[in-house]
């Protein structure tokens, strides 16, 4: 399917240039576009060189030019990370930009999950992901990631070691499957802490949570902010952990 990016823009930009929680200054923009492509400027250098270059800064101009540079993939990516901030605001208007973009159909998650065994590497690489999300501000997403970090960790586990369980989907199951797993494969070699093995669901229950109702929370920025960067800092944990067995 052809992307018409222009329709998908216009859209978009009638979402983000209206006041509320939901509007995007020309430095979160920035943000957004560097979560995609580590090689677009600050805010000031853009405008800067810009007005050396006798182009447009408004900006309607500016923020077209920046998605209308980036390679196709990272267009995709850039309005994803859009549709998951802005949709808890306007589900609605979030509705016909994805329309136009995915076809009406749910935007694929930008973390992507493994079909084989984690390492390190991948766990790191998400982890870039949430903390780039923290760095631009969008929590609500840096939760999202986390949460999807976790799936496809136990997901990878559960087929690896078992295989007759690789039917099960939801996160919570899956968290008491690898903590049961766990548990017995530590009990064979003998005694071992139980409590921080048992904790692996209840981590990833809040981690659930947090993510189910993260919109509806009345927290402040702040507030906003300490909760993804515990969310980022539990899921490295479990994922240190299950690297240990895998």
């Amino acid at each position: 399917m052809t992307v018409n990016w222009i329709t998908a823009y216009n859209r978009l930009f009638k979402i983000i240039n209206t006041d509320g929680d939901y509007y995007y200054s020309g430095s979160a923009f920035i943000q957004m576009a560097q979560q995609v492509d580590d090689s677009v400027p600050s805010y000031n250098q853009y405008i800067q060189l810009r007005n050396q270059q006798g182009k447009s800064t408004s900006r309607k101009d500016f923020y077209w030019d920046s998605i209308n540079s980036l390679e196709e993939p990272q267009k995709y990516q850039l309005f994803r990370i859009f549709i998951e901030a802005l949709e808890p605001y306007v589900k609605d208007e979030v509705e016909g930009v994805r329309s136009v973009i995915f076809g009406g159909g749910s935007a694929v998650p930008t973390t992507v999950i493994p079909q084989k065994l984690w390492s390190s590497e991948k766990l790191n690489l998400s982890l870039k992901d949430i903390d780039k999300a923290i760095d631009a501000q969008q929590f609500n997403r840096a939760v999202t990631l986390a949460y999807t970090c976790l799936e496809g960790l136990y997901k990878a586990y559960v087929r690896e070691n078992i295989p007759d369980q690789a039917h099960v989907t939801s996160l919570i199951p899956l968290s008491k499957l690898v903590k049961n797993d766990i548990s017995e494969k530590l009990k064979a070699k003998g005694n071992f802490p139980e409590e921080i093995v048992n904790t692996i669901p209840t981590l990833t229950n809040g981690i659930a949570n947090s993510r189910n109702s993260f919109s509806e929370s009345h927290f402040a920025k702040d507030a906003n902010k300490w909760l993804a960067i515990y969310a980022r800092d539990l899921t490295n944990s479990i994922g240190r952990l299950l690297l240990h067995f895998v």
